[in-house]
């Protein structure tokens, strides 16, 4: 039985152990080889004393081998239904989040699992069946970021470099059986394993197994196949990754093709924290928004918009922006996401204006309907108008401050100054209006 060892060696390798047959054999197999180790057991409170018996026959195992061991005792049933989901999934939030916890505790650098080839065969299956895209095809990853995990289950940040190692990727079923042969190890029997209620099960014994009769190499092609598509779909994201800009809102290019297109989506809603909570639905949407007109957009999970913006796609939070109308005054204040600052003179890399052409009561605020406004040298037009053909974005002109009396638009900050209150040779009372994006303060923003 060999072992991949790249992400072990050099490293505090903590097994996850749970007494069967496939971690028991891990857990000899790395132990054998010299691998700094330690354990890590999680009694999930499901299968009552015997599940209690395999945590105790754990414990005896890494007494006998000398190797420490962390123990984990939780209430998996009250815990699926607190949140909301099957005993399979839940077990399976609660293992990593153990594993997490002995990362993050800094008693290990990678938490080793006994994942296989079957394993893999079997997620594969799982993936294709509930209609997948490549990285799906991909199967299980021989490493998985701990940072990653963590950001999927919604706890704390991990330090970079830890994660879940899979050195039994490339073993098969059959391997690790032999192996426990030739060792004279005696691993515990999970009966919860025959229950084909778990769906996994379910792939194992009724497609699986099956299939194997007719086509023995199965797990080998099913590996080789996964491992295929993992490293296009790599691929495929470095590039995307490539042309996409992330911040307040992500964009990239409409015209991109679409598995890049798609995979920038991905990207889009993985930076505001949304790792599973969509569908391949949401990211046909935006592939179908980015062959529309510009101003179109969609609802994404998670409170997200997706929005064409002149030949780009932009994804943001919907809701941000907007508050109350403010008077011109001189000084600096809070705008939504933005700072104002107004000062005199011909500030640098800002607008400046003849304040004595202002009218009295003008009040920086959101735009309106009925909003008008005369750029330079050019007559009134529809603020909304001068807005389209400045290019600014749809999701940013509800938000930008804008300075007015009535619906007479004096300043679009950040953009523009009116025709109506330009300086020229006599003018004397000189102000300037610099737009700053919170958390940017040294730097101003032109649009």
């Amino acid at each position: 039985m060999k072992l991949d060892l790249e992400n072990c060696m050099g490293k505090r390798v903590c097994v996850a152990f749970s007494g069967g047959g496939d971690s028991l054999a891990l857990f000899h197999a790395l132990f054998s080889a010299g691998v700094r180790l330690s354990a890590v057991n999680v009694e999930h409170g499901i299968r009552g004393e015997s599940s209690r018996a395999d945590s105790l026959f754990v414990r005896e195992v890494c007494k006998k081998y000398g190797v420490p061991l962390y123990a984990f005792s939780e209430d998996v049933p009250a815990l699926a239904a607190r949140w909301g989901m099957g005993l399979e999934e839940a077990a399976r939030k609660v293992r990593y989040l153990c594993f997490l916890r002995v990362l993050r505790e800094d008693r290990a650098d990678v938490v080793a699992t006994a994942h296989h080839a079957l394993d893999n065969a079997e997620s594969v299956l799982f993936h294709l069946f509930r209609g997948c895209s490549l990285t799906g095809a991909g199967g299980i990853r021989a490493f998985l970021p701990a940072e990653e995990l963590a950001r999927r289950l919604t706890c704390e940040s991990m330090p970079a470099g830890k994660g879940i190692v899979r050195p039994m990727l490339g073993v098969s079923k059959a391997e690790i059986e032999a192996y426990l042969r030739e060792h004279s190890l005696t691993p515990r029997t999970d009966e919860s394993n025959a229950d084909t209620a778990y769906t996994r099960n379910f792939l194992r014994h009724h497609i699986v197994k099956p299939a194997t009769l007719r086509f023995p190499q199965l797990e080998k092609a099913m590996s080789h196949f996964s491992r295929t598509a993992r490293e296009e779909d790599e691929y495929l994201y470095s590039l995307a990754k490539k042309r996409f800009a992330a911040g307040d809102a992500c964009t990239f290019s409409a015209s991109l093709p679409k598995p890049l297109l798609l995979r920038c989506a991905v990207l889009a809603l993985r930076h505001f924290g949304v790792e599973k909570d969509y569908t391949l639905s949401n990211l046909e949407d935006v592939y179908a928004l980015a062959k529309g007109n510009s101003g179109k957009s969609v609802c994404l999970p998670c409170g997200l918009c997706a929005a064409k913006e002149f030949g780009r796609i932009a994804v943001y939070p919907v809701g941000a922006g907007g508050c109350e109308s403010i008077p011109f005054a001189e000084g600096e204040f809070s705008f939504g996401d933005f700072l104002v600052r107004i000062g005199r003179g011909k500030g640098e890399n800002a607008l400046y204006f003849d304040a004595d052409k202002l009218p009295q009561n003008c009040l920086f605020r959101t735009r309106k309907e009925g909003d008008v406004f005369q750029k330079f040298g050019a007559s009134p037009k529809k603020l909304k108008d001068f807005l389209i053909d400045r290019k600014i974005p749809c999701r940013l002109r509800d938000r930008l401050p804008v300075l007015a009396c009535g619906s007479e638009v004096y300043a679009v900050c950040g953009a523009e100054i009116s025709e109506k209150i330009r300086v020229d040779a006599t003018s004397k009372n000189i102000f300037h209006i610099l737009l700053i994006k919170k958390g940017e303060e040294h730097s101003c923003i032109r649009t």
